[in-house]
């Protein structure tokens, strides 16, 4: 019986198979038999046709061989059996020893079937994927950009022949362009691979940037034309688009001089008004995108400030006129220029002392020249000189405007009292506003005379508040007590006259420290007082004669409980012990100790002189000005030594 060896030596044994062999590689078998007489021949066949017919071996070698090379096993050998043949004699008839051999096969065929349709970022899209030919079947694996496709969903199908892949693929607007690929690989046969590629298109929203024109990257000025772009990548290509300004929808307005046209916004004849921030919008099949904010800053001359462009100025005898000018410019303000207008002429400011920071100017003038009659502030940055000045019209001046339209309010949420009216002329000066509130339960003693005696007022307030806006909060009003609310307005030259009278305001609710957040209870409602006084024949605090006989018997009556009541409270106060503590309310003031030392009247001795100095510094600190302006009232209290029952203030 023949003997098959392959090259590596090893014997085929019976009913086994040789190989595995690669498709396109050699194929070697040897077939060997020993011995015989004649010597036999060996032949190689397949499917009855004749491979190989030489014996390899000489003469006189006791052993037979014939090998079989292939050089390029064919594909169609996979599954084949070999048959190596050996006789004799023509008579003796042939021995056969059949060889099976193993062949592996490299996918012959790889396709990506689904077509090449264009892939949309907002939802899954599947790819498939197919190869036959490979032996054994071959693994196919996906890769973009040359990279791998890791955890992605695939579904696999797989014969003896055939494999199906079918890729869940998320796409990203980054990934159009780029290339996928399918590639076969079949695990034992080096190098056997096959593949199918394609560049992929994916369908993303605009990607949007506003960009200016290079033609006007210079500074922009006031009168000159710029041209922004919406920088648009997008695909399918955007067919809408929108432009906005300090995020409002800008229209085409020819007259205005903003002309939007597609991608391209042209703004004619800038004024400063065109600063700010622009923003485009395009928009396609797979949604709309906004763009960052674009910053145009327009750089224009200086201007007076919006509401100082002309302001009057109280003068004072012997007292320095403090100016403050105020003005917008881009860039900011590199010189400040004074003048004063007088019978002679407009001439410079000298001498005087001017403070000027940024876009602020403070003038501190004397006036030697008695017929002053306005000042002038001019301001210069890199665009030039203002054009119109701003103007300070020199007048005497005059004590405040009493306040209007002044409104009591219950703050339900803060369990409080707010009073606001609206501010009048100042007179030339600075002005703030005074709140002054009496308790109407608490009978004055005779002597005492509050500030507002023309009135015919018997009550000392029981505190006062102070502010430089007219607005006031109240937060410890006591209850079951009725006050009586008075608003003026103060500067260096006085107060405003007559002062505003405001109803009075009932606290209802037994045993509360502060006021009734409940407005029924309170029934107290929002009301508009006429900027008049009280009139001369009737008081706030005045009853009816009958009524006053006919509660003096009650009022002793009670009069005697709370003495006895309180005595006994003071009493047991007294004997409670050393650790007690007693909670004192604290009440809001930002002004230093030496503004809270008031005479049993009222305001402290010197109050006018202090606050004309504190109104006159304020002109020349225009920070701690707006501050302050910004800041609430400041709650000055006032003691009552006249009561024992309004102690607590």
């Amino acid at each position: 019986m023949p003997r098959i060896f392959d090259a590596e030596g090893r014997e085929v044994k019976l009913n086994a198979s040789a190989g595995p062999f690669l498709e396109g590689h050699e194929l070697f078998l040897s077939c060997e038999v020993n011995g015989g007489r004649p010597r036999p021949m060996l032949t190689w066949w397949y499917n009855d046709s004749i491979l190989d017919s030489v014996v390899d071996s000489s003469r006189d070698s006791h052993t037979s061989v014939n090998q079989l090379l292939i050089t390029a096993v064919p594909r169609h050998l996979k599954g084949a059996r070999l048959e190596c043949r050996t006789s004799s004699s023509e008579n003796a008839g042939d021995i056969v020893r059949e060889v099976p051999i193993t062949v592996f096969l490299k996918p012959n065929k790889v396709k990506i079937v689904t077509p090449n349709d264009l892939l949309s970022i907002s939802k899954s899209q599947t790819v498939r994927c197919e190869t036959s030919g490979s032996y054994p079947p071959a693994k196919l694996i996906w890769v973009l950009d040359g990279k791998p496709i890791r955890n992605a969903v695939v579904t696999v199908e797989e014969t003896t022949s055939f494999t199906g892949s079918i890729l869940t693929l998320n796409v990203h607007a980054e990934d159009d362009g780029k290339v996928l690929v399918c590639r076969a690989d079949n695990p034992r046969f080096p190098g056997g691979s096959a593949q199918d590629s394609r560049r992929i298109h994916v369908a993303y929203p605009p990607k949007v940037a506003v960009s200016m024109d290079s033609s006007n990257m210079s500074p922009v000025r006031e009168g000159s034309d710029v041209i922004l772009r919406c920088e648009t990548r997008a695909r399918p290509t955007a067919h809408s688009y929108y432009w906005y300004h300090n995020s409002h929808l800008l229209p085409y307005n020819e007259s205005a001089g903003t002309l939007p046209s597609n991608d391209v916004l042209t703004l004619k004849n800038i004024k400063q008004t065109f600063a700010g921030q622009y923003a485009c919008s395009a928009r396609n099949s797979e949604g709309e995108t906004y763009s960052s904010p674009f910053d145009l800053t327009v750089q224009f001359a200086p201007r007076c400030k919006k509401g100082f462009e002309e302001i009057r100025i109280g003068i004072i005898p012997h007292e320095t006129i403090v100016a403050q000018c105020l003005v917008d410019s881009v860039p900011p303000v590199n010189r400040f220029s004074w003048t004063y207008n007088t019978s002679k002429g407009v001439l410079p400011v000298q001498g005087a002392k001017i403070q000027s920071k940024g876009n602020a100017s403070v003038l501190h003038f004397d006036l030697r020249e008695g017929d002053v009659e306005s000042l002038a502030c001019w301001a210069t940055n890199d665009m030039g000189k203002q054009e119109k000045p701003c103007i300070f019209h020199i007048v005497p001046a005059e004590p405040p405007e009493p306040p209007r339209s002044c409104i009591i309010r219950n703050m339900t949420g803060g369990g409080f009292l707010e009073v606001s009216c609206i501010a009048g002329k100042d007179g030339g000066l600075h002005q703030s506003f005074v709140l002054e509130v009496t308790d109407l339960s608490v009978s004055a003693p005779s002597g005492i005379i509050t500030t507002l005696s023309d009135q015919g007022e018997n009550a000392s307030p029981a505190f006062r508040v102070l502010g430089e806006r007219p607005l006031f909060r109240l937060p410890n009003l006591k209850a079951n007590k009725q006050y009586q609310m008075i608003v003026y307005a103060e500067n260096a030259r006085g107060r405003s006259v007559p002062p505003v009278v405001l109803p009075s305001v009932p606290i209802s609710k037994q045993g509360s420290d502060s006021l009734q957040e409940d407005d029924n209870e309170t029934d107290l409602n929002d009301k508009n007082i006429p900027n008049s006084p009280l009139p001369e024949s009737k008081s706030p605090t005045s009853l009816s004669l009958t009524l006053i006989i006919a509660g003096l018997s009650v009022t002793a009556v009670l009069l005697i409980v709370v003495i006895i009541a309180v005595s006994t409270v003071i009493a047991c106060r007294k004997n409670a012990p050393k650790s007690t503590t007693i909670r004192k309310r604290r009440r809001p003031s930002s002004k230093p100790p030496s503004e809270l030392e008031l005479s049993e009247a009222g305001f402290g001795e010197g109050f006018h002189r202090r606050s004309a100095l504190y109104r006159a510094s304020m002109y020349g600190e225009c920070e701690e000005r707006i501050s302050r302006l910004i800041e609430g009232p400041d709650l000055i209290l006032a003691p009552v030594s006249f009561s024992q029952q309004s102690s607590d203030y």
